[in-house]
C-alpha cells in the first residue's frame, strides 16, 4: 500500500520531506543547526573561527583553546512557530510554543603551560534541532478521501492487509464491496463534497552531550577535538477527520483516523578542528565531523472510528492496530566546514562560515532488514547541501555589544518541487564584564513547502501548501572565574 506522505515544517531544524518514515528520519536526524548561545545565534552561527564561545564545541572545537578564563554559561530560549496551510482554496493557521535550553556548558582554562603550549577543555549540552510544530489543514468541500488511499490495498489482497492502514479501515466498516464486487467507500460513491480537518503535531529534540579538549600553540595555531553523544526524541501525531454535516452522503456520517509514532535513540560522533591566526586581525578555521552512528527505536499505533447515519441501521465501528516496534541503525552524513573571522581593533568582528554535507551518504540498516528501497530513495532524492552563515559584532562603549547575522540553509533535495531552501535572520546584544556576562538574541526564519497528505483514487497525491515562520528568543547568562 502507499504510505501516507507528508512534508513536515520545523523552523531552525528545517523541513523534512517524508516519503516514508524511515527515509524521513534519515533526513530529519541528519540535518542539524545548533541553537548554541545567544551570542552564537545572534551572529548566525558563523563564529567557528572566532572561538571563545561555548557554541564553538558544536562547530569547531579548536575555538575552546581561545578562552582566557574558565566559564560557565546557560542559554534558555523561547521558541514558537506559526504555520499556515492552504488546501482547496481554504487557508488554516496554527501555532506552537516551547521552552528550550539552547546550551549548558563549562569551559576550563586552568592551563598548565609547558613552554608555549596551553590546554583547555569543555563539557556540556547543546540543542541541535527542535522538532516542535503544529499544522492544521482544512477543506469544506473535498473531491477525494483518505479512504481512497486504503481501498487499493484491500482490493489487491483482502486476506493480507496492512495492520496499520487498510486493516483498521476494514475493521471500522469504512470500506466494502459494491454491487459489482469492487471495493469502494461511501464518500466516493456519494461524489465526495465532505468536510476535512487534519492536524499534524510534532515535538521532540536532537541534543548533543559533548566533551572537548583543545591546544593553544603560541597563540598561532589552535587545535581541538570533541567526542559527543547525540540524544534523539521525536513524536508525531496525525489526526484526520472527514465528515458530512450537510448529509450529502448516504449512510456514512464521519470518520476519524489517528496515527501516532515515536522515535527514540542515541548516537555518537567525533569532531576535529583547527584555527590558524596568521596575523593578529585574522583567524581561519576548518573542522570535520564524522558521521553520527545512531541506534534508533520506533513505535507506531493507528486507530480509526466510523460514525453512521441513524437511519442507516449501521452500528458505529472502531478499528485499531497493534503497537508496532522496530529497531534500526542510521549513519548520518559527515560534515566539513570552513570559517574565517576578521577582528578590527577589538571594536568589531566579521565572521563567515561554509558547511558541506552530502545527504545522499545517509544510510539505514538493521539485522533483519536491508532497507534496499529506502536507501535507494535516499541516494536518488537527496544530494549535497552548501550552507552559508555570516555574522558581525560591534562593541559600543566598554561593555555593550550589538550583533547581527544571517544563515542560508540549502535544500538537499534533488527534486526542485521539494525545494526547501531556508533563510534565517538574527540579531542581538550583550553586556560583558570581566566576571559576568548577559547576552540576548532573536532569530526569525520562514519556509514554504508543499505537503502530500495521501493518494486519491487516481493514484495522485493530494497536495497542500504550507508555510511556517519561526522565532527563537534566547538569553545567555555566564560567569567567568
Amino acid at each position: 500500500m502507499r504510505r501516507i506522505t507528508t512534508i513536515t515544517l520545523a523552523w531552525v531544524c528545517a523541513a523534512v520531506a517524508l516519503h516514508a518514515q524511515y527515509e524521513a528520519n534519515a533526513f530529519r536526524f541528519s540535518r542539524q543547526n545548533s541553537f548554541g548561545t545567544a551570542r552564537f545565534a545572534a551572529q548566525g552561527g558563523a563564529i567557528g573561527a572566532l572561538g571563545g564561545d561555548f557554541s564553538a564545541i558544536s562547530v569547531n572545537p579548536a575555538g575552546v583553546a581561545v578562552y582566557r578564563a574558565s566559564e560557565f554559561s546557560i542559554s534558555p530560549s523561547f521558541y514558537w512557530v506559526n504555520t499556515a496551510s492552504e488546501y482547496n482554496g481554504l487557508s488554516s493557521k496554527d501555532s506552537k510554543f516551547r521552552f528550550n535550553v539552547g546550551s549548558l556548558g563549562f569551559v576550563s582554562t586552568a592551563q598548565r603551560r609547558t613552554g608555549r603550549v596551553g590546554f583547555s577543555y569543555g563539557i556540556g549540552y547543546s540543542t541541535l534541532a527542535n522538532f516542535s510544530n503544529r499544522t492544521t489543514t482544512r477543506s469544506e468541500a473535498m473531491n477525494s478521501s483518505l479512504l481512497d488511499d486504503f481501498t487499493p490495498g484491500i482490493a489487491s489482497d483482502p486476506m493480507d492487509l496492512d495492520p496499520f492502514y487498510e486493516q483498521v479501515a476494514w475493521d471500522a466498516g469504512l470500506i466494502g464491496q459494491d454491487g459489482t464486487g469492487s471495493y469502494t467507500n461511501d464518500f466516493k460513491n456519494g461524489g465526495y463534497r465532505q468536510k476535512m480537518d487534519r492536524v499534524t503535531e510534532q515535538s521532540g529534540y536532537l541534543g548533543e552531550y559533548s566533551m572537548t579538549g583543545a591546544l593553544n600553540i603560541n597563540d598561532l595555531i589552535y587545535i581541538g577535538a570533541t567526542a559527543a553523544i547525540h540524544s534523539v526524541s521525536f513524536y508525531e501525531d496525525i489526526y484526520h477527520t472527514e465528515s458530512d454535516p450537510a448529509q450529502r452522503i448516504d449512510t456514512l456520517s464521519s470518520f476519524r483516523f489517528t496515527e501516532s509514532s515515536t522515535t527514540r535513540g542515541w548516537g555518537y560522533t567525533f569532531r576535529f578542528g583547527m584555527i590558524l591566526r596568521p596575523v593578529k586581525i585574522l583567524r581561519l578555521g576548518a573542522s570535520f565531523q564524522t558521521p553520527v552512528w545512531y541506534q534508533l527505536s520506533e513505535e507506531k499505533l493507528t486507530d480509526m472510528e466510523s460514525y453512521f447515519d441513524e437511519e442507516s441501521g449501521l452500528q458505529d465501528s472502531y478499528g485499531y492496530s497493534p503497537i508496532g516496534t522496530w529497531d534500526y541503525r542510521l549513519n548520518s552524513p559527515l560534515r566539513v566546514r570552513a570559517q574565517a573571522s576578521v577582528i578590527l581593533f577589538k571594536m568589531a568582528t566579521f565572521s563567515v562560515d561554509y558547511e558541506y554535507a552530502d545527504y545522499s551518504m545517509a544510510h539505514l540498516h538493521a539485522i533483519e532488514e536491508a532497507f534496499i528501497q529506502e536507501n535507494a530513495w535516499i541516494d536518488r532524492e537527496l544530494g549535497v547541501a552548501h550552507n552559508l552563515r555570516a555574522g558581525a559584532e560591534v562593541r559600543l562603549l566598554k561593555m555593550l555589544y550589538f550583533r547581527g547575522g544571517v544563515q542560508y540553509l540549502m535544500s538537499p533535495f534533488n527534486d526542485t518541487r521539494n525545494h526547501s531552501d531556508e533563510w534565517i535572520y538574527s540579531g542581538g546584544m550583550g553586556i560583558r564584564t570581566r566576571k559576568v556576562f548577559f547576552d540576548a538574541s532573536y532569530s526569525f526564519g520562514k519556509l514554504d513547502e508543499a505537503i502530500s497528505m495521501y493518494y486519491n483514487a487516481s493514484g495522485d497525491p493530494e497536495i497542500a501548501t504550507n508555510s511556517a515562520s519561526g522565532s527563537n528568543l534566547m538569553f545567555t547568562v555566564g560567569l567567568r572565574f
